[in-house]
């Protein structure tokens, strides 16, 4: 036997010692191999004489050898041998240090593999400089094992490939430390993404650990625990880079460390637009909620409330929001008609606006209300004829109260959409039996107002309703602004 062989004997079953103390089953492996060796052994010796057969009961087979894939772990390995993850057959009982913690130790690593990859190369190498072994010392379990002896290889490009493994590594581990810190909403949008890529980056460092002839890392094995454990806990199947044989070659790094900065930008955006859409929204209802206890106020707080609109909705509030919706609703009337909504404010009213449509219509009241002076006096101008409405979704119930209160034969409720063409109201406002146009300009976009020029063009009045669908609120519209011109026009006629 050689020297050489002997050292590595030596080294082999001092690792196994502690292993065979805690495990019956490779205790009795590595008694099998005794027995297969000894049988060698004998049969290299001179035949044995001859003896007189002598009948003894057979012994039992040996149990089969189970060699550990890993020898560097703490928990000693399962004796069944399977297709197996990346790190060891059964490291179910590692619990992974703080994702902070693996990246500052990664960034130190790969530090460490450069120094290797100069020496290697032949540079003349100062000595270590002492913020880097200082460093080391102030992390727990820093094991710069690359910088002490070993039987590693000689090829710098294979340091410095490893090097930039530990660098995809350690921004891999920030990666899905922000990806933790966000809200569960934002995160499930980027969460599988963000996994695939810690898995390829853990990977990656595990082949570049194999081309240095190194077979475990303690930060690589807890990278792939805590990968493995966020997917298992999110129910997301990583079907790549967590087994052994599914590699990613070291001399790609670049390529994937590009990756991962993009990544991390668009989760660092996602969460500054979280913080903002909270922050937002959180100043929005305090200030929809003052709005609602002191009316006379409100005009004053519109010019912020619809800032707060436009950035809450870009920030990712839906436009739709159930909160934001119940809040407007008691201060709608009192937007001003002189505040312009921006488009995603726009889009709130919208939704609003199809909300309040949707909705089923009162029961009526015990009593019929007495209509005012100006609805009787409006429904003598308008009585028997057609009325066009544009604007907003029609609502049922607004559209028979308006009709009963004017006793109408008809009224022409156009819905419409942001940025829709006017043309496709001129056919409705050419009609003869059309007395009066009716532009509802808070659901209107400002286009809209083109339609004065068919109404010119057909001699219809035209109406702005600033308020809501009130019938007094419309009566009280259309004496203020057409009035006369109505009167002219019935007695003309």
């Amino acid at each position: 036997m050689t020297d050489e062989l002997a050292e590595a004997l030596v080294a082999l079953f001092e690792r196994l010692g502690p292993y065979v103390q805690t495990d019956a089953q490779l205790r009795a492996a590595v008694t099998g191999l005794g027995r297969a060796i000894t049988a060698w052994t004998e049969q290299l010796g001179p035949p044995p004489q001859v003896q007189p057969p002598v009948s003894e009961p057979a012994l039992p087979p040996a149990p089969p050898v189970v060699i550990p894939s890993d020898f560097s772990l703490a928990k000693p390995p399962a004796p069944i041998v399977r297709a197996s993850t990346l790190p060891d057959e059964d490291d179910r009982g590692i619990t992974p240090v703080e994702l902070s913690v693996i990246a500052r130790r990664c960034q130190l690593k790969a530090e460490a593999a450069r120094v290797m990859a100069a020496r290697k190369r032949g540079h003349t190498s100062p000595p270590l400089p002492d913020d880097l072994v200082r460093r080391a010392g102030g992390l727990p379990d820093c094991d710069l094992w690359m910088l002490h002896p070993g039987d590693y290889v000689d090829a710098p490009k294979a340091w410095e490939d490893l090097a930039g493994a530990f660098a995809v590594g350690a921004e891999a581990a920030d990666l899905l430390a922000v990806l933790k810190e966000l809200p569960e909403g934002l995160a499930e949008r980027h969460r599988e993404r963000v996994l695939y890529a810690v898995a390829e980056s853990q990977a990656m460092m595990w082949a570049g650990l194999l081309d240095v002839h190194r077979r475990v890392d303690n930060d690589q094995v807890h990278l792939f625990v805590h990968v493995r454990e966020a997917a298992r806990a999110s129910q997301i199947y990583i079907n790549r880079y967590l087994k052994r044989e599914d590699r990613v070659a070291a001399d790609t790094w670049p390529a994937l460390l590009s990756r991962i900065a993009v990544l991390k930008e668009q989760l660092s955006d996602a969460r500054g637009k979280a913080r903002t859409r909270d922050k937002g929204l959180t100043n929005l209802k305090y200030k929809l909620r003052k709005m609602a206890e002191v009316p006379a106020n409100a005009a004053a707080e519109w010019p912020r409330v619809l800032e707060l609109l436009d950035e809450v909705v870009a920030a990712g509030v839906p436009a739709s929001n159930a909160d934001v919706r119940e809040l407007l609703l008691p201060v709608l009337d009192t937007l001003p008609e002189d505040q312009e909504p921006g488009p995603h404010a726009e889009r709130v009213f919208q939704a609003v606006n199809e909300f309040l449509a949707s909705r089923p219509a009162p029961l009526p009241a015990a009593g019929e209300e007495e209509p005012s002076a100006e609805v009787r006096a409006v429904a003598d101008l308008l009585r028997g004829r057609e009325v066009v409405l544009i604007g907003g979704v029609e609502r049922a119930a607004s559209a028979r109260a308006i009709e009963r209160a004017f006793g109408l034969s008809d009224l022409n409720w156009i819905s419409t959409r942001p940025h829709e063409s006017v043309t496709i109201f001129e056919p409705a406002v050419a009609r003869g039996a059309v007395a009066v146009v009716l532009l509802a300009i808070r659901w209107a976009s400002h286009s809209y107002g083109d339609v004065k020029d068919y109404c010119e063009k057909y001699g219809k009045p035209m109406v702005y309703l600033t308020a809501g669908y009130n019938p007094n609120q419309i009566a009280h519209q259309i004496l203020a602004q057409v009035g006369d011109r109505l009167r002219a026009l019935n007695r003309a006629g």
